[in-house]
């Protein structure tokens, strides 16, 4: 290296000029050099601080939602006042006229109402793979009226979920009672208003 004032060629890393006295800037470049190691050592450990906070943060967001699926498949679904299958394609049905037709028509409209409110509620309450309304009309047919009471029974309990009561609830016990006393139509009434009240 030469000397940047007087010229002369001075040994590498040389601070001052044996004959001048000046400052060959040696010791700036490896002050930089320095300076430049240590940025890259802080921006190296100011990455790798973000990535473990980003780690810990998705971590925890992982658990939080392993634990949430795991209470809500631990005690079946939670239920909290909110639809828990499909409301695709259900319209709210008013039940004063559906019984008016129902009387006027001398059973044939309730019997069309049994169907589409069965295949309603299974939908709502997320029991898909439960008994078609057509189906549970036939069985009711073929036996001779007991197959109804089942179907009152899960009704029941469809009405309750529906309605985001968990499970336990008394729906499916008052529905069992109007079906054997004859009072079919109030458990209609029933559950077309829980179902009514889900998609409005």
């Amino acid at each position: 290296m030469f000397c940047p004032n007087c010229g002369r060629e001075i040994p590498d890393g040389t601070f001052f000029c044996p004959d001048c006295g000046a400052d060959t800037g040696a010791g700036n470049s490896s002050s930089q050099d320095q300076t430049q190691a240590q940025q890259n050592n802080w921006q190296d450990q100011t990455q790798n601080q973000q990535n473990n906070w980003q780690g810990q943060a998705q971590g925890q967001q992982n658990n939080w939602q392993g634990q949430a699926q795991g209470q809500q498949y631990q005690n079946g679904p939670v239920y909290r006042g909110t639809v828990v299958g499909d409301t695709t394609g259900i319209v709210p049905r008013n039940i004063a006229v559906a019984i008016v037709l129902s009387l006027v028509t001398c059973g044939i409209y309730g019997i069309y109402w049994f169907i589409v409110m069965t295949n309603e509620a299974n939908q709502l309450s997320g029991r898909t793979e439960d008994t078609s309304g057509g189906i549970a009309f036939l069985l009711t047919l073929v036996t001779c009226g007991i197959y109804g009471w089942y179907w009152s029974y899960k009704m029941g309990e469809k009405t309750d979920i529906i309605k985001g009561i968990p499970s336990g609830g008394s729906s499916s016990v008052l529905f069992l009672v109007l079906q054997i006393f004859g009072l079919g139509i109030v458990n209609y009434a029933i559950a077309q208003d829980a179902i009514n009240s889900a998609i409005s």
